[in-house]
């Protein structure tokens, strides 16, 4: 699992951006848990999966083979949990929940909700692993393993189509200020052509 040294992931750049255009300030730790790309598509290995997918996975197949102990396994998965639920502590502060859904549009509100049913997903599939120890059921494992993997692999792709999203209507912009400048560039042209008459 991640070393204590390692940096904390974020959650996803999402709900950052939901967070910034909030203008909230009034927990910025639990804010900067969930800024920068986090468990995004950049964050895939050679593979494909993403680096929590590989964790997760090693961390069963270890506690399955007896090369992890229970208290190893739950150290581990343990990092993942708190992190899910830092993110989740985000859209219970009142700013989120009360004023954020009027300052963003309703595609963006899809996306800031599409990536909360996510996260409780993942913490779903994280309580299960973390009571394997109580419920000993190697079934739970499976199950809880798997939900973790659909929640985080959902929440990847959400993430890379309102990226993908983000960039088109950037460069939407972009060609409309190129345009407007050209257009002004123009108007000012046959001002100086009409002067010198």
């Amino acid at each position: 699992m991640a070393s204590d040294e390692e940096e904390v992931p974020a959650w996803g750049g999402a709900i950052q951006s939901a967070i910034d255009q909030a203008g909230d300030e009034e927990d910025g730790e639990g804010v900067n848990v969930v800024s920068g790309s986090g468990l995004a598509a950049d964050g895939a290995s050679a593979s494909g999966e993403l680096p929590y997918v590989i964790l997760l996975k090693q961390a069963v197949a270890g506690l399955k083979a007896g090369v992890l102990s229970e208290d190893q396994f739950v150290e581990g998965v343990s990092k993942l949990d708190v992190i899910t639920d830092n993110a989740l502590r985000v859209y219970a502060i009142p700013t989120v929940k009360k004023d954020l859904p009027g300052k963003l549009t309703d595609h963006q509100n899809e996306i800031v909700s599409a990536l909360e049913v996510e996260l409780h997903r993942l913490k779903e599939g994280l309580t299960v692993l973390l009571n394997y120890p109580n419920t000993k059921d190697k079934s739970d494992l499976d199950s809880g393993l798997q939900t973790c993997i659909d929640a985080m692999n959902a929440s990847r792709d959400i993430q890379t189509a309102a990226l993908t999203e983000k960039e088109a209507i950037d460069e939407r912009k972009k060609e409309e200020k190129t345009r407007r400048a050209e257009a002004a560039a123009a108007a000012d042209e046959d001002d100086d052509d009409e002067s010198e008459e």
